[in-house]
């Protein structure tokens, strides 16, 4: 039998959760091992500060140890042929081994993630350098060709747009704008649509767009955390899939509730992080690590997350989750596309050998098969969830 390798997403790096997932894949491996099924339960490695929970186990295939997390009642990121060791990894007393840092075939490089201290550029104080941090993340949105992926997030800009109720007249903020889905959507709803965005290509993008729609948007060169806009500027303030990427999350929480008006509304439409595209980015992260100091982005896919980041400065927080269905030629294409023009999976797989890159590209085509709906002849079809938090200035 050969060694199999599961990830799992564990919310906010709950011990508990993790505890109970392996508990229940141990469960579900005894019981298909008594049916005569060639599976056996081995361990967990619980790895906090990345929200995952890997499992290994021995299985004559990897349809029978997904049969396994299925039974277990878990929902599994990608199932892969590994063989893991843990550096550093200390067996905690249910049973969970915490790694200091894995190692598997399917990667040529290797993931550091610590369970109990973090390594960040400092200064004299230890905080992260969150200055240099920001620039590293403009320059990996800049890299590629967002403009190719943009596409795919149309319905969840206007969704959001939608879901927050924009009325003619509104004066309307979309923070990391990109290429201006969330603006252009106000605009035509005959509100006042201002964007920002820290990528000069993307605006340049956006302002065609306005042009060719002949819509009034004011487009600005600015980030997320430094609002060029006097406080309580704006009736709705916005961002999707947008300002869960900048560098300080606390920093853009503050911001998001100044600029907005007393009784103002504020929608975020995030990935959430048991969701395909939380999978993904776990995926990339695993063959080569977030810039020190860097925050999960999907943490803004939980409502609790989101409602802690925007503070004391906001009331009636709640949320919705949806799905937006993406359709590729099949799970190459899709690795392909993303390889090539995603920010963040391009700038990665340079940093990686030729080897790193063809066994990023084969976690990454494991990754979209394993949430194809199985349509057969019609292609990948996978449904990305994502997260609609809204709140009202208080």
């Amino acid at each position: 039998m050969a060694e199999y390798l599961v990830e799992l997403y564990v919310a906010q790096g709950d011990h508990t959760a993790a505890r109970r997932q392996a508990a229940s894949a141990e469960r579900a491996g005894t019981d298909l091992a008594r049916e005569g099924r060639a599976v056996r339960y081995l361990r967990s490695i619980f790895v906090p500060e990345d929200e995952t929970c890997f499992l290994l186990y021995e299985a004559d295939s990897a349809d029978l140890v997904t049969e396994a997390v299925a039974r277990a009642g878990l929902r599994l990121e990608h199932v892969s042929a590994a063989t893991t060791s843990v550096a550093g990894a200390q067996e905690s007393p249910d049973g969970i081994t915490k790694g200091t840092r894995m190692t598997s075939t399917t990667s040529t490089t290797t993931s550091t993630s610590s369970s109990t201290t973090s390594t960040t550029p400092t200064g004299t104080t230890g905080a992260p350098d969150l200055a240099e941090l920001r620039d590293k993340q403009q320059k990996v949105w800049s890299s590629g060709d967002y403009n190719k992926i943009a596409a795919l997030t149309v319905p969840v800009s206007e969704h959001l747009v939608d879901h927050v109720g924009v009325s003619p007249g509104d004066r309307v903020l979309d923070v990391a704008t990109g290429t201006g889905h969330v603006a252009l959507a106000a605009a035509r709803r005959s509100a006042e649509a201002v964007g920002i965005d820290y990528v000069p290509a993307l605006l340049d993008i956006a302002r065609r767009r306005a042009a060719a729609e002949d819509l009034a948007v004011e487009l600005t060169e600015a980030d997320a955390e430094h609002l060029p806009y006097d406080d309580a500027s704006f009736d709705v303030v916005l961002s999707a899939i947008g300002v869960m990427f900048a560098a300080d999350h606390e920093a853009a929480g503050r911001e998001l509730v100044r600029v907005t008006r007393p009784g103002g509304r504020i929608g975020l439409a995030s990935w959430t992080p048991e969701g395909f595209v939380g999978g993904m980015l776990r995926t990339v992260g695993a063959h080569v690590s977030p810039p020190p100091g860097a925050q999960p982005a999907t943490r803004w896919g939980t409502e609790e997350v989101v409602a802690g980041l925007l503070g004391d400065g906001v009331t009636d927080v709640r949320s919705v989750t949806a799905t937006v269905r993406q359709r590729f030629a099949d799970a190459a294409a899709f690795a392909d596309l993303f390889l090539t023009y995603y920010g963040p999976t391009f700038s990665a797989a340079g940093r990686l050998d030729e080897e790193g890159r063809a066994a990023l590209r084969a976690d990454l085509v494991a990754l979209a098969e394993s949430h194809d709906r199985g349509e057969g002849s019609r292609g990948l079809v996978c449904d990305w969830e994502y997260r609609i938090v809204t709140a009202t200035r208080r």
